[in-house]
């Protein structure tokens, strides 16, 4: 406890610190002459740019415009008025601030800073916008490699204007500050002033990826967000967390008043201590349901043994798992087939790349058979796996086949970039899985696996489906295959639509809507679309009237016509 008081009190002096060198640098920022040189799948999306019309509609607070990008790198836009005007806006729900992540001179960047800089003096008068997302802009405080002094003082005057909208703006529900840079300084000012917000009631979402924040500031951040009951989403990926970071999620975690439901720590520093210290925090926890730990790949064979004990615990309350591009090996996947063996929450799970045959660190084929074992269990609820360059081969495939033919939950399959893999082999894995009455499989992606026998994997594929008449399968991904020629997508094309007779063609495939993303002969991409209708039965009618009546000029009169009518019609 006395550590810990003692920790406290140096974050406090740092970051008073900070500040009191911010203050004295204001005033000289603002007054340099020299200046004149210079719901979550809907905040997402890109809004309108900011031009002189969209310029115009703030200016008038048209409470049309709830949505705006700003370019900051564009000069010919005056950043002061655009931040004037959305600082009184009362209509602005969504902000998304875009620099430039190329590389320019330095005189660029500092002029590009001080746009920025007006930009964020009337930005933080604003108490409408809930989602602001900042993008690609450098706020990290002393940048080393510009040379111009004024650029420190510059974006020290930018973190204190965006910390004072933080703190006084009580409507933010959503903060996503990706790719800026951020780094030790401006991260203690933005923990500082997440700590001494009075109202915490509305943040639900931050993202803070990709800015190089280290351990000892993530520590700080993290502990700052104490208190902020509404949070259910963290997004930490790609920067340098390890041992101290966790430590202060575990608190985090831990919390009563905690209602976190995805956590995103992927590509970070995180080694087998660290795992360890959140194995023992989600062990516990019930709130958690995303959790993101792809790119770590300090965690060993052993690290990971340990972590996937967590699963076995009956309140686990995850339901998906990221774990793409680790070590992952023998002991490690075979502790995550025992553990999936009484789990019933995980439905996605994602190990691509973490088995390369490359690797020094890979999984071997009695690897993935005490795996692969573990998904005939009936309590498994798991539906999607990814498997992206594992290093499937032959054998590996072969024992994959045998589990998902007894499988009856798994909805998504990706197989991608297992070139290894022979013609036969898929040949049989199709006829095994597809051919099942017990598949139940919706999406099936092959990218990066048909070569020099793509055409015959094509006609195995097709075949498969046709044979036991597969209605699950929707998504079939190949790639962009230049290996497939006409022959090849034939099989296709003759799937979705047998043109032979009108009941071969009303007992065609009418479920597969999507082979992409490569370019379709015209032909296929007609059926492919036709197929994206819900109501199957007005597929199986316009195929008919398009394919068996291509060359007759009287088809329409028979549209009209019921579905089981329409082969007596036209034999009458």
């Amino acid at each position: 406890m006395e550590e810990s008081s003692q920790n406290d009190d140096a974050h406090q002096r740092d970051s008073k610190g900070i500040l009191g060198d911010v203050d004295s640098e204001i005033s000289d920022v603002e007054g340099d002459s020299d200046e004149e040189e210079f719901h979550w799948e809907d905040e997402d999306e890109d809004g309108p740019i900011l031009d002189a019309n969209t310029l115009l509609q703030i200016k008038n607070n048209d409470p049309i415009l709830t949505s705006i990008d700003v370019h900051c790198f564009d000069h010919c836009i005056d950043g002061e008025d655009a931040g004037h005007f959305i600082g009184k806006s009362s209509h602005l729900k969504k902000l998304l601030v875009k620099g430039e992540s190329m590389e320019w001179d330095d005189r660029f960047i500092v002029r590009t800073a001080c746009l920025l800089a007006r930009f964020c003096r009337g930005l933080a008068q604003n108490h409408s916008v809930e989602h602001l997302q900042i993008r690609c802009c450098d706020l990290f405080v002393g940048d080393a490699s510009v040379k111009d002094p004024k650029l420190t003082k510059i974006q020290i005057f930018i973190v204190m204007r965006l910390a004072h909208f933080f703190q006084h703006n009580v409507r933010l529900r959503s903060l996503k500050i990706e790719c800026c840079c951020l780094r030790h300084k401006s991260t203690l000012v933005l923990a500082l002033v997440l700590a001494r917000k009075s109202d915490k009631s509305a943040l639900q979402r931050i993202d803070l990826s990709s800015n190089e924040i280290h351990d000892d500031a993530a520590k700080e951040l993290i502990e700052s967000l104490n208190g902020y009951g509404s949070l259910v989403e963290l997004s930490l990926g790609h920067n340098f967390i390890r041992v101290k970071g966790c430590a202060a999620l575990e608190k985090l975690i831990s919390s009563p008043t905690s209602n976190l439901k995805e956590l995103d720590l992927q590509s970070n520093r995180i080694d087998d201590k660290a795992i360890a210290i959140l194995t023992r925090s989600l062990a516990k926890n019930t709130s958690i349901k995303k959790v993101d730990l792809g790119d770590n790949y300090g965690v060993t064979d052993d690290g990971w043994q340990h972590f996937f004990t967590c699963l076995q615990n009956p309140s686990s309350s995850i339901e998906q798992l990221d774990l793409g591009a680790n070590r992952i090996a023998d002991r490690g996947i075979t502790s995550l087939g025992n553990a999936l063996a009484n789990n019933t929450t995980l439905k996605y799970l994602d190990l691509s790349s973490s088995s390369s045959l490359q690797s020094p660190v890979h999984v071997t084929a009695d690897g993935w058979r005490s795996f692969f074992a573990r998904l005939h269990n009936s309590k498994s609820v798991l539906q999607d796996i990814l498997l992206s360059g594992c290093g499937i081969d032959d054998e590996k495939l072969d024992i994959l086949a045998d589990a998902v033919n007894n499988n009856s939950t798994i909805k998504i399959l990706d197989l991608s970039l297992n070139p290894q893999v022979t013609a036969m082999a898929w040949h049989r894995f199709f006829v095994a899985c597809l051919q099942s009455p017990e598949s139940s499989l919706e999406g099936l992606f092959l990218c990066g696996n048909l070569s020099v026998e793509a055409d015959d994997m094509m006609a195995h594929l097709a075949g498969a489906i046709a044979h036991n008449h597969n209605d699950t399968l929707e998504a079939i991904d190949l790639g962009e295959n230049l290996n497939i020629t006409k022959i090849g997508w034939s099989y296709f094309s003759h799937l979705l639509c047998n043109k032979s007779t009108i009941t071969s063609i009303y007992e065609s495939n009418h479920t597969i809507d999507y082979l992409g993303p490569t370019r379709l002969p015209v032909d296929l991409d007609n059926l492919v679309k036709l197929n994206e209708h819900e109501n199957k039965n007005e597929v199986a009618r316009e195929k008919i009237l398009q394919y068996h009546f291509q060359d007759s000029a009287n088809v329409q009169e028979f549209r009209d016509i019921t579905l089981k009518a329409l082969p007596h019609a036209i034999s009458w």
